[in-house]
């Protein structure tokens, strides 16, 4: 009987513990689907606004803002994982939790936008050079020596082939976004998981 009793007075969590927690694949994989969509369709906007886009010769351009806007779009993922697992089990979710959640919530959410972009190309097949082209122009009329500007020329034509590799696509896009969803996750277990008991 004295064993039974600080059972729980060593342990309280225990019981907890040893409860087994609904799954979170749902939730992660309906937060993932919304998000890689939406982080899909941002980044073709911003696309085909730099390709339509008149060169300025100016180092920033808003279409270069939307880009920013995509990523922290991309990254509140997490949290809407959180708050789905949270409403549809009423449980408590604990931070390591929610940073669990939200990392690979965004894993779905970069291979959904990669995938979705792999079939875009089949679509539009010239759509990347057509993005080369126009960001050399704007480079172009950048008032800069020309050795310095044929460098970034070089460089960013480069940078922007790499990018449609899908191994390239998944090697920055899970950390950048697994990174920024685990600490969006872990603030929707803060904010939206009930206390544990």
């Amino acid at each position: 009987m004295e064993e039974s009793q600080t059972k729980g007075f060593n342990n309280p969590g225990e019981e907890t513990i040893n409860a087994e927690l609904p799954s979170y694949w749902t939730s992660v994989t309906v937060a993932g689907l919304i998000f890689g969509i939406l982080a899909f369709v941002l980044s073709l906007i911003t696309s085909y606004a730099t390709i339509n886009s008149e060169p300025s010769g100016s180092m920033f351009s808003p279409v270069q803002f939307i880009g920013v806007l995509v990523c922290l779009a991309g990254a509140f993922g997490g949290m809407l994982a959180t708050w789905h697992y949270a409403k549809e089990f009423n449980v408590g979710i604990k931070l390591g939790r929610g940073a669990l959640i939200g990392f690979l919530t965004g894993v779905v959410i970069t291979v959904i936008s990669v995938v979705l972009g792999q079939l875009w190309q089949l679509i539009d097949p010239d759509m990347t050079q057509k993005l080369i082209e126009s960001t050399i122009a704007q480079m172009e009329a950048m008032e800069l020596p020309q050795e310095q500007k044929q460098q970034m020329i070089d460089m960013t034509a480069e940078n922007i082939r790499s990018q449609q590799n899908i191994g390239s696509q998944l090697l920055w896009g899970i950390p950048m976004y697994g990174i920024l969803n685990l600490i969006t996750g872990m603030i929707g277990a803060k904010i939206f998981g009930k206390e544990e008991e």
